[in-house]
């Protein structure tokens, strides 16, 4: 009987622990279940992009485009101005040249044997005789060789146009502009007086003058890639 009263009286001073999702204390812990439809409803919603939001962000771009292309402008013009300046800083640091006797010499001597084949074609266009037009290339040979030396001389002591690089295609033209003049008078009177008509004798001078002109320009600066005969300024050496 008494343990019957003393069962009673637990029971009764035992209350129920319970928690929202679960059972008495000491039973298993019921699952939550919740449902994918519930969690969707807690989900930020996407926000819309209409066309005015679009039309903004196509603006803000090409903004952008020409901010970069305008700077790549301004580089582009930075690196132009900084190659100028390079390039006249080098200019003014190379030690210029001078060219030796020898140097001349050779020069207007390989001048005349290109220019003098070109002489021989238009004397023998305009006379159509091989005797005649080896009697001028002749004697242009003796009198320009001795002319073209004499101007590559003078010419030595100008300094406008030269550097350690070489002569410019400046003073190329200049030089064979000035040439052209000289060696146009002395042909035109020599074949006219060996032909014997002043005005044969000036076609044959002005169609060397078409010809040699530009071929003169070619071959001085072909002597810019020879190193020999070249003789540095300022530097006491005695040539290369």
């Amino acid at each position: 009987m008494k343990l019957v009263l003393l069962a009673a009286c637990l029971n009764v001073a035992t209350p129920l622990v319970t928690a929202p999702g679960l059972g008495p204390v000491g039973s298993r812990p019921r699952t939550l279940n919740v449902a994918p439809r519930n969690v969707a409803r807690f989900a930020a919603p996407a926000a819309a992009v209409t066309p005015a939001i679009a039309r903004s962000q196509l603006s803000t771009q090409q903004e952008r485009i020409v901010a970069l292309e305008a700077e790549l402008k301004g580089l582009r013009a930075s690196v132009a101005d900084g190659k100028k300046a390079l390039a006249a800083l080098d200019a003014t640091l190379a030690p210029a040249f001078r060219e030796t006797t020898s140097r001349s010499l050779v020069k207007a001597f390989g001048w005349r044997i290109t220019a003098g084949f070109i002489t021989f074609c238009s004397c023998m266009y305009f006379t159509g005789k091989l005797k005649t037009a080896l009697a001028i290339v002749a004697s242009d040979f003796l009198s320009k060789s001795g002319t073209m030396f004499l101007g590559e001389r003078l010419f030595n002591k100008v300094k406008v146009g030269r550097s350690g690089g070489g002569e410019s295609l400046t003073r190329s033209i200049v030089k064979a502009l000035i040439w052209r003049a000289v060696a146009f008078v002395n042909t035109a009177l020599v074949s006219g007086a060996i032909i014997g008509s002043a005005g044969v004798g000036s076609m044959i001078a002005l169609s060397d003058s078409v010809f040699k002109t530009t071929l003169m320009v070619f071959y001085d600066q072909f002597w810019n890639r020879i190193d020999w005969g070249k003789e540095l300024e300022n530097v006491g050496g005695d040539g290369i």
